[in-house]
C-alpha cells in the first residue's frame, strides 16, 4: 500500500455500526498503544486487522446483530446461534410483571426461566402509531439516502485504488450493489441495554452500548454470550426474547440472583429471519438507524433451585484430543431441563506470541469448528463459547485475557495457555449419547477443515 495513512482514512470514513464487542477491542487496542508507544509496530497490524474485519462487514455482509423468529407461545427457538431449549421450558417459566415506558410506547417484562446454563427474558413490546413510524419498521434498511451515498462512495473508492494502482479495486467498489441487494431486508425491533451516553464533537448527544458489559448480577458487570429473538405479533407489538448464558463461573455458584437491567433503548435492526438467498445480512447505517431511550429498568430476582433439582452432572472418561501444542479434555457433562452443557479444558503449551497470531506458524491453530450428533447420527443444535483465557508465563507470571484475545502486545515464549470453554448441546428426547466432531478450518479459501478428533459422550452412565 504506497499510503497506509490515506488507506485508514479511507476505511475509517465507510458508514457502517461496528458491533459494541469488536469497539470494545478496538479501544483496548488503544489503550495499550498508550502504554507502550515503542510497540506501535504490532499495534498498528493489530489494529489494521480490526479495520479489515470492518471492511469484511461491509464486503462480505457477516451479520452484525441478527434477529430469528422465536415461538409467540411454548419454547423460544435461537435459530442464529444455534441454540434450541427443550419442550420443558414453559415447566421453568415465572410469570414477571415488570413495566417501563417512553410516551405510549410500552416495553413489558413478561416471564423469565433460569437454569444451570442459559437464562431466558420475555418481553412484550407495546408502540404507538408515532415511535412505530419513527422506527421505521417494516420499512426497508435500504433508504433513498444510503443509495445515493453508496454510489458517491464507489466513486470515491475507484479513484482512490486507481491512485494505488491496487488490483482489488472492485471489491470496495461494490457499495451499491450490497445496498440494492439488501433492499428486501425488513425493519425489526431491537432491545439494548446497559447504553452509554456520549457526546460527539458537534456537541450531539448518543448512546451506545457498553461493550464491556451485558447485565448486572447482584450489582456487578457481567459480560457474557447473549442472544435475542424478536417476533411480530401485529404492526404495535413485538415478542421479544432475550437469551443470556450464565455458567456457575459467571454467578459465581449461586443458586439465587439478582439480574438488572438498566440504560434501556429500543431501537431497529434489519430482520433476517425471511431474506432471500441474494439479500445481504443487515449491517444497520445512520440512514436507518433510530434508538429511542426508554426510562427506569428492570430488577429480576431468578432462580435456578428447581432446574438444578433436574439436572443430572456427569464426569465422563472420554478420550483426550491431542493436537499440535494443544490437549482438550471433557470436563463435565450437565443434562439440564433445557439443554446438555459440556465444560472443555483446553491446555496450549509452548506458546509464543508468534504461535497464536502468526497464520504461517508451524503450531498456529486456526479457529476451530464443532458439531455435535446424536446416536442416530441426526445433527443436534450447538452453541460453542469461551469463557475464561489465561496465560502462564515462563516466569511464573499469569494474566487472564478477555475470551477470543491476545491480551498483549509483547513478544513472549515458553508459555502456557488454559481455557474454559463451554459447549450448549440441544436437548431431545431418547438422546442416549452425544458425538462431538471437532475441525481446524483451513486458511485457504474453499479448502476442506481439517479433522482433528472427538469426544464421544454415553449420556445414560
Amino acid at each position: 500500500m504506497n499510503n497506509i495513512d490515506e488507506l485508514l482514512k479511507f476505511a475509517s470514513d465507510r458508514e457502517v455500526t461496528i458491533p459494541p464487542k469488536i469497539e470494545y477491542r478496538i479501544q483496548n487496542t488503544l489503550r495499550n498503544k498508550k502504554r507502550n508507544t515503542n510497540n506501535w509496530r504490532y499495534l498498528m497490524k493489530k489494529f489494521i486487522s480490526v479495520i479489515i474485519s470492518i471492511i469484511g462487514i461491509l464486503i462480505g455482509g457477516i451479520t452484525v446483530y441478527a434477529v430469528a423468529g422465536g415461538k409467540i407461545s411454548g419454547k423460544p427457538v435461537f435459530e442464529w446461534i444455534g441454540v434450541k431449549v427443550s419442550d420443558e421450558y414453559e415447566e421453568y417459566r415465572v410469570e414477571e410483571k415488570q413495566e417501563v415506558a417512553y410516551g405510549e410506547t410500552k416495553i413489558d417484562l413478561v416471564s423469565s426461566m433460569c437454569d444451570d446454563g442459559i437464562t431466558i427474558l420475555e418481553f412484550d413490546v407495546k408502540l404507538s402509531k408515532e415511535d412505530r413510524e419513527y422506527l421505521r419498521l417494516d420499512k426497508s434498511i435500504v433508504t433513498e439516502e444510503a443509495i445515493e451515498d453508496a454510489k458517491k462512495r464507489d466513486k470515491e473508492a475507484e479513484e482512490f485504488w486507481k491512485r494505488n494502482n491496487s488490483i482489488i479495486s472492485k471489491e470496495f467498489t461494490a457499495n451499491y450493489e450490497l445496498v440494492k441487494r439488501s433492499e428486501g431486508t425488513l425493519n425489526t425491533v431491537r432491545l439494548t441495554f446497559f447504553n452509554i451516553k456520549r457526546e460527539d464533537d458537534d456537541g450531539k448527544i448518543e448512546y451506545e452500548e457498553d461493550g464491556a458489559c451485558d447485565l448486572l448480577i447482584d450489582g456487578k458487570k457481567v459480560y457474557t454470550t447473549t442472544s435475542q429473538t424478536a417476533t411480530k405479533i401485529s404492526d404495535y407489538e413485538y415478542k421479544v426474547y432475550q437469551m443470556y448464558f450464565l455458567p456457575e463461573e459467571k454467578i459465581k455458584n449461586k443458586k439465587n440472583f439478582k439480574i438488572k437491567l438498566e440504560d434501556i433503548m429500543l431501537e431497529n435492526i434489519g430482520d433476517i429471519k425471511n431474506k432471500s438467498k441474494n439479500q445481504m445480512y443487515a449491517v444497520n447505517n445512520g440512514y436507518n438507524e433510530r434508538k429511542i431511550k426508554i426510562e427506569g429498568n428492570f430488577e429480576i430476582e431468578v432462580s435456578k433451585e428447581k432446574a438444578s433439582e433436574n439436572t443430572v452432572t456427569l464426569h465422563p472418561e472420554s478420550e483426550e484430543i491431542q493436537y499440535k501444542n494443544m490437549v482438550k479434555k471433557v470436563e463435565e457433562v450437565k443434562i439440564t431441563p433445557m439443554q446438555i452443557i459440556v465444560k472443555v479444558s483446553t491446555k496450549r503449551n509452548n506458546v509464543s506470541l508468534n504461535t497464536i497470531s502468526n497464520t504461517q506458524a508451524k503450531d498456529y491453530i486456526n479457529i476451530i469448528d464443532v458439531e455435535a450428533h446424536d446416536n442416530n447420527n441426526e445433527e443436534l443444535s450447538i452453541l460453542c463459547t469461551e469463557i475464561k483465557r489465561k496465560i502462564t508465563y515462563s516466569n511464573g507470571k499469569t494474566e487472564e485475557w478477555s475470551p477470543g484475545d491476545i491480551g498483549t502486545y509483547k513478544n513472549f515464549s515458553n508459555a502456557t495457555m488454559n481455557l474454559t470453554e463451554y459447549y450448549i448441546i440441544e436437548k431431545k428426547e431418547g438422546l442416549e449419547s452425544i458425538k462431538i466432531s471437532l475441525s481446524e478450518r483451513e486458511e485457504e479459501s474453499g479448502k476442506e477443515a481439517k479433522n482433528i478428533g472427538k469426544f464421544e459422550i454415553n449420556l445414560k452412565q
